[in-house]
């Protein structure tokens, strides 16, 4: 089973979730709000991925920018394998570029991302070192984070796949859909 995690103002209507479903028609999204603060934030995404987790077969986290700083959060706590694509890896610091107005990029809903909000990403636990597999997906010409920090931040902790996209990938390459499935092997 794989789910996914949108990033920040995303949904799972995003087109990183459209990549992932036409290689894999079985995903799910998991969803949380924008608005919403960190810790409530995670154990809504605890919630909604044990609910889809039946010890069946393999699950498998993927997360695209803060999705995939929720998906390593996650992942450790959940103790499943990870695909992080161009993660944030210093959320509080990250963000504080969005308080003020905000808009979804799909649906258009106006919203306020407060100083609080941003604030309560300062305190996670650092999951790098649960055993757990992960590819951290770094899109070189990323100009929204930087891919050399997510680099140094995951380098002895996770196999990391360079491609030459932007924050965005425009396709999921061969490595990353032949990694998802060996996972769910």
């Amino acid at each position: 089973m794989i789910a996914y995690i949108h990033g920040f103002n995303s949904s799972p209507e995003s087109h990183t979730f459209g990549m992932l479903r036409k290689f894999f028609p079985d995903a799910h999204a998991l969803n949380y709000p924008s608005s919403g603060f960190f810790p409530e934030n995670l154990a809504r995404l605890q919630k909604q991925a044990r609910a889809l987790n039946d010890a069946s077969s393999p699950f498998v986290l993927v997360g695209a920018s803060l999705g995939g700083f929720y998906a390593s959060q996650l992942a450790a706590l959940l103790l499943c394998n990870c695909v992080l694509i161009n993660p944030v890896v210093r959320p509080a610091q990250a963000l504080r570029q969005f308080v003020g107005p905000n808009t979804s990029f799909y649906g258009g809903q106006h919203w306020e991302f407060t100083h609080e909000m941003c604030d309560s990403y300062s305190i996670f636990a650092d999951a790098r070192s649960a055993p757990v597999k992960r590819m951290v997906v770094l899109g070189l010409a990323d100009t929204l984070l930087d891919p050399e920090e997510a680099r140094a931040y995951w380098k002895n902790y996770a196999y990391i796949h360079e491609t030459n996209d932007g924050h965005s990938l425009a396709a999921l390459d061969e490595i990353i859909v032949r990694t998802l499935r060996d996972w769910q092997q």
